[in-house]
């Protein structure tokens, strides 16, 4: 356990917690997968389990409403399975969506609420402050300086209610270094929470980022000096919520063994997915086992590749347990279509609605998955499978290497992207019509890799059923880009069509391109791959309608010009169709809004697609200054040949003279010197209707704000209208604030976001 990180003025010691926290978005586990979770980590030495899913109600958005009865037998229950396992049940609330903090009302709600947990057997406890807005209610402004002050009081409040439990953990709304405003050093919110929280109140941390890629021992002295006390890793190296098109199998890493001693613990928040998580937690439990025995051998210190290989070998025989042979408690449900209070389940039983998550009875059904009928058999693996289609350790390393971890691809995954490159972006060097030997070798190295990851798919389909339905729609994504790559290769065989150069120079964060190592398979081919009638094996689905749609994000090829501007056509009557607008020239608003980018910035720009094709884009300029010169010097003259003046009469002038008067007498753009300096590039974006909504627009405009930071820009700007709260909110999310002007325009608000390298560690 921790024996330094106690100094003068800061928290006691207390025992080095390792565990999982179910704290994801999306759908909860159930109540039986946490049940066969508890076994599960105590074999593997963790201690710890918090209660924390985003999407259960009562958790978060209706965190007043007390349990219902039959609710309230089924967390009692778990509670006490995990007391079976020695496991710690930590459960958590999070009221900060929409709570008052200064009402003594909504204080007892808390309290009642913590109470009926504590009734049920918990000891231990967390508030969580994640994910809301940074912002006092009116009526608590008047009561407290800072959301920090009120937050701290709240929780302390709690605390002392609960009597000071030896387990209680807080997690900040600067939960990460990334979210400290305005930076980790300049930030107001950590020393107040530091210096208000109780002492024996432990600290959640996720690190540098919201997903860190690195988590360094000075970064975690410096924050442990602000906070007074060790903090606790939240760790989402594995979470995978951001992006459902990627799992992430890879063994946990980034973290020095040494650490440990400057923690209170670590609490991992995996894959949404339950039965994909064996790897993650293996090695963090490996991690953890090394790291604080200090009487371990150099040879014996914590490994990430021999923590794989170890967890691979101990995850490979439960591809063949089936699954009605695992550990289950009775459970209490309520049926969809039943106003009985609640129903006995024998225990082996598992019913297909059985609730999601504790608080579901006042949620939204989810609706069942397609397997969710599909009985699951007892099967003899032995007797009906070939030896050579039985799983294997390397098929296991073959479908790791492919869903690795977040930021970077497993060796194999490499090995094939490099090749694909290759083939993709091959110059012969000779004007020889037939393709070079070399070529021909590799494409069929190429094959043999494909048709091993086909084999994988038939091999995981083994008795273990719920494991093998969480792995074959990742599987089958994969396999379906491979299909399109071994498409396009052939026909370059047959000469169908050439070899283009299409490199994609961006280094963003993990959820700017989203789909893992099929979208990278994808984002390799060039355009020409996608403009063909060649057939794409589709994933079955039960409901056509409820099938996701995949969305791309890539550079801007010439060939994309068309569909840019007929998005910005579409989008040019206030966000509608604007075709009625320009009947005769339908070109001329691309040409005002699109062209000029394309002309003198085509590298930083970037366009999504969707199944439909095109459906929006991104633009950007490094020196707005030097952009604006251009457009006077060389394109505008271009535009006023094209389009002929307006007449002297305003009054007769439709769109496109209001248009084309802009052309010919354009305004004086000059950049003031508070934009110049830190700010001097801007950007522009636009998604046509049926891609808005979907949490594209930050993926693109990340995209291209981490072009324009390779590119040495300062920092960015842009404008929009003050009374477009919708656009605020969504900028101000993306890191972007509020310009002040000396002279600051009517009805133009000016955002800015100064660039800076988010991977350099915070030095204590």
């Amino acid at each position: 356990g921790n024996t330094s990180c106690c100094s003068l003025n800061m928290a006691p010691t207390k025992p080095f917690l390792c565990g999982v926290v179910e704290g994801f978005y999306g759908k909860p586990w159930t109540m039986k997968q946490r049940a066969d979770l508890f076994p599960r980590i105590s074999k593997f030495g963790m201690d710890t389990y918090m209660y924390a899913p985003k999407d259960d109600f009562k958790h978060r958005s209706a965190w007043r409403v007390p349990y219902s009865q039959s609710e309230s037998e089924q967390l009692r229950r778990l509670i006490e399975e995990s007391k079976r396992h020695n496991i710690r049940f930590i459960y958590a609330l999070s009221p900060g969506l929409d709570m008052t903090f200064s009402s003594e009302r909504e204080m007892k709600l808390l309290t009642d609420k913590l109470d009926q947990v504590v009734s049920l057997g918990c000891e231990a406890f967390a508030l969580l402050f994640d994910d809301i807005e940074p912002q006092l209610q009116p009526a608590d402004e008047e009561r407290f300086k800072t959301p920090a002050h009120a937050q701290a009081y709240v929780t302390n409040q709690a605390y002392h209610h609960l009597k000071a439990p030896e387990t209680f953990l807080f997690c900040p709304t600067e939960y990460c270094e990334g979210y400290c405003q305005p930076s980790f050093y300049q930030s107001s919110y950590l020393p107040t929470i530091g210096a208000e929280l109780n002492l024996g109140i432990e600290i959640l941390w996720t690190g540098p980022r919201v997903i860190s890629k690195h988590i360094t021992c000075a970064s975690i002295r410096a924050v442990n000096k602000v906070l007074k006390r060790p903090v606790m890793i939240w760790d989402n190296l594995h979470a995978n919520d951001y992006d459902q098109r990627r799992m992430f199998l890879g063994p946990y890493c980034g973290r020095s063994p040494a650490l440990v001693p400057l923690l209170s613990g670590v609490l991992t928040n995996p894959n949404c997915e339950f039965e994909i998580n064996f790897i993650p937690l293996h090695t963090l439990a490996t991690w953890t086992r090394l790291s604080v025995d200090p009487t371990a051998d150099s040879e014996d210190q914590y490994d990430p590749s021999k923590a794989l290989n170890s967890a691979i070998i101990d995850w490979l025989p439960q591809f063949s347990v089936n699954e009605n042979c695992t550990t289950e408690i009775p459970l209490i449900i309520r049926t969809e279509n039943s106003n009985q209070e609640s129903m006995e389940i024998e225990q082996g039983a598992v019913d297909k609605e059985e609730m999601m998550s504790i608080g579901s009875e006042c949620e939204k059904k989810v609706p069942s998955s397609p397997t969710d009928d599909i009985p699951s058999l007892p099967l003899d693996t032995s007797t009906l499978i070939p030896e050579h289609e039985l799983l294997s350790v390397d098929d296991l390393y073959i479908l790791v290497d492919m869903f690795y971890l977040p930021y970077q691809h497993g060796s194999r995954a490499v090995e094939l992207l490099q090749e694909l490159s290759w083939l993709v972006n091959y110059n012969n060097p000779t004007d020889d019509a037939t393709l070079p030997v070399e070529w021909t070798r590799k494409v069929e190295q190429f094959r043999l890799k494909c048709s091993a990851i086909r084999h994988l798919l038939n091999k995981i389909d083994g008795p273990n059923r719920s494991l093998h339905y969480e792995i074959v729609p990742y599987v089958t994504e994969v396999q379906n880009a491979l299909h399109r790559a071994k498409t396009y290769i052939e026909r370059i065989e047959r000469k169908e069509c050439s070899l283009p150069n299409t490199p994609l120079p961006c280094d963003p964060e993990p959820w700017v391109f989203q789909g893992g190592f099929g979208a990278e398979l994808m984002r390799i081919l060039p355009p020409e791959a996608f403009r063909t009638n060649e057939t794409v094996l589709k994933r079955p689905v039960e409901n056509p309608s409820a099938a996701t749609c995949v969305y791309f994000v890539r550079p801007y090829c010439a060939t994309d010009k068309d569909d840019l501007y007929r998005i910005c056509l579409l989008n040019s009557d206030n966000g509608q169709d604007g075709s009625h607008l320009f009947p005769q020239h339908p070109d001329i608003i691309g040409d005002r809004g699109v062209g000029p980018y394309l002309e003198f910035a085509p590298d930083l720009a970037y366009v999504l697609t969707d199944d439909e094709g095109v459906c929006g884009y991104v633009l950007g300029v490094v020196n707005s200054q030097s952009f604006y010169e251009d457009v006077y010097k060389n394109w505008l003259p271009r535009m006023c040949a094209k389009y002929s003046a307006p007449s002297t009469d305003k009054a007769q002038w439709d769109s496109t003279d209001e248009v084309s008067n802009g052309f010919h007498n354009p305004p004086k753009v000059i950049i003031p010197e508070c934009l110049r300096g830190p700010y001097p590039s801007h950007i522009k974006f636009n998604l046509l209707p049926r891609a808005q909504g979907k949490g594209m627009g930050g993926s693109l405009i990340t995209c291209v704000l981490e072009s324009l930071k390779r590119n040495g820009s300062r920092g960015v700007h842009l404008d929009i209208s003050p009374d477009d709260i919708r656009y605020l909110n969504f900028y101000t999310s993306l890191g972007f604030s509020e310009i002040t002007m000396p002279s600051p325009p009517l009805n133009q608000v000016f955002l800015g976001k100064a660039f800076c390298d988010e991977d350099e560690p915070i030095e204590s």
